[in-house]
């Protein structure tokens, strides 16, 4: 993704060959640009920032235009706490998990299963930590799911 920049300044972002193409319509380009090439233009490639470090409560969202550093124009990233709706959307997901995971997990505590005491109450322990996976640290982002036996 490329900027093109008039006098230190963003006038058009994302802007590539095509857009370039269609706004010289009289002017013939070389079949594959440099950046060089592009830069000789006022046309520049984005850098983009590595993606930030973020606790369970944070999400982050890219920055709305490149800035110039060091020479780059580089595209960043906002950090910022999630709201209360993207909490409970996460909670949901997570709940729903959990309940796959129990619904495909019935089987194993029915009065017929096949399998012998010993796994049942292994099966028994699995499903008592799903149960209990919204009372973890963390919840609803931060988990660790229990492995079924």
């Amino acid at each position: 993704m490329r900027v093109k920049v008039v006098n230190n300044e963003i006038e058009v972002s994302p802007y590539g060959l095509r857009q370039l193409k269609a706004d010289n319509p009289d002017t013939s380009y070389p079949a594959k640009m440099t950046d060089a090439d592009f830069e000789a233009l006022g046309i520049y490639r984005i850098v983009f920032e590595a993606e930030p470090a973020v606790t369970h409560s944070q999400t982050f969202e890219p920055n709305a235009a490149p800035v110039l550093v060091d020479g780059a124009w580089t595209l960043g990233w906002t950090v910022r706490d999630k709201t209360a709706d993207e909490i409970a959307d996460e909670a949901g997901a997570a709940r729903y998990r959990r309940n796959e995971l129990l619904t495909e997990s019935d089987w194993t505590q029915m009065p017929d299963s096949p399998l012998d005491d010993s796994t049942k109450t292994s099966w028994a322990t699995y499903r008592t930590a799903l149960r209990d996976i919204s009372t973890q640290e963390g919840f609803p982002t931060n988990l660790t799911w229990p492995t079924a036996p």
